[in-house]
């Protein structure tokens, strides 16, 4: 994806439509007394989803969902006296209604709501431009999805019990960790799995967090698949709801079928990694991957 000495960063548009106009969220940056949109650099081993939405709400005081990809810029910035080339990943984001207050500080003193011509008079930067540009057609979602693969399972070889019992191992739970704030970031609000012990661990600590119970579907399991691939066939209807993100974990070897049951080209899942779909209002499908966090 980039090179060891690239500066990964990543930020979003914050978008409402009010009055029947779509306004985004600028922010003014004293050191470059520049007006951009929100962004800011990863934290060691930071998941790409948590830093956007971790920066968005530490330079405007707003916690957001985030939504379809808006696309990266490429740039150089200056680094220990010389350049360096910096990437930086965007995504729609709309506010949950929780406003956390922003205070002016030194890199952010003021934020202002726009209609978005005006605020594409107002970025300093064409590059940003661009960006807010692609918000275009990609808001409101109509629906999104989060297909995962369970993280890393126990080996069938080390296990004596019955397949649908075999549990995470500790690097499995350890991702189930961290999938949390990543499912937290995109606004999951449905949570189903395979009723395969390893498929339940890897969600359930997300549907806790959240107050939600895991709707098992056991014709998305190993063996359910197995025994009538047919009953993939009504997975769309439940998993696509409208104003609703869901995520659906399941196996390798059913996720091809149930991808493509879903609408979705996916290749091979590593364990714990996971596919992000929005269905748009123009009737197009965007999605993008992910390792494991």
């Amino acid at each position: 994806m980039s090179n060891p000495a690239t500066v990964i960063a990543a930020g979003g548009v914050v978008w409402r439509d009010r009055r029947g106009a779509r306004q985004v969220l600028l922010v003014h940056r004293p050191r470059y007394d520049d007006w951009s949109l929100p962004k800011g650099k990863l934290n060691p081993h930071e998941h790409v989803l948590l830093a956007a939405r971790r920066e968005i709400e530490e330079e405007t005081g707003r916690r957001v969902i985030l939504g379809p990809p808006l696309g990266v810029q490429r740039y150089q910035v200056r680094k220990n006296g010389g350049t360096v080339p910096k990437l930086v990943h965007y995504w729609a984001a709309s506010p949950t209604g929780r406003d956390t207050g922003f205070e002016p500080n030194d890199e952010v003193d003021l934020l202002e709501w726009l209609d978005v011509e005006k605020a594409r008079n107002r970025l300093s930067y064409p590059r940003d431009v661009d960006i807010l540009d692609s918000l275009e057609g990609k808001v409101p979602v109509v629906s999104s999805l989060v297909l995962i693969r369970h993280a890393e399972a126990m080996k069938r070889k080390d296990w004596d019990g019955e397949d649908t019992a075999r549990p995470l191992t500790a690097e499995g739970e350890a991702t189930a960790q961290r999938l949390v704030g990543v499912l937290a970031a995109l606004g999951v609000d449905r949570v189903l799995s395979s009723d395969a012990e390893r498929c339940v661990a890897t969600v359930a600590p997300y549907a806790a967090a959240i107050g939600k119970k895991v709707h098992l579907y056991p014709e998305i399991s190993e063996r359910g698949y197995e025994a009538d691939p047919e009953a993939l066939r009504g997975m769309a209807e439940r998993a696509w709801k409208r104003g609703k993100v869901t995520a659906v974990c399941s196996h390798r070897p059913v996720l091809p079928a149930l991808a493509r049951e879903l609408g979705l080209k996916v290749g091979r899942f590593a364990p714990g990694a996971f596919v992000v779909a929005h269905r748009l209002p123009n009737g197009r499908m965007v999605h993008e991957r992910f390792n494991a966090p």
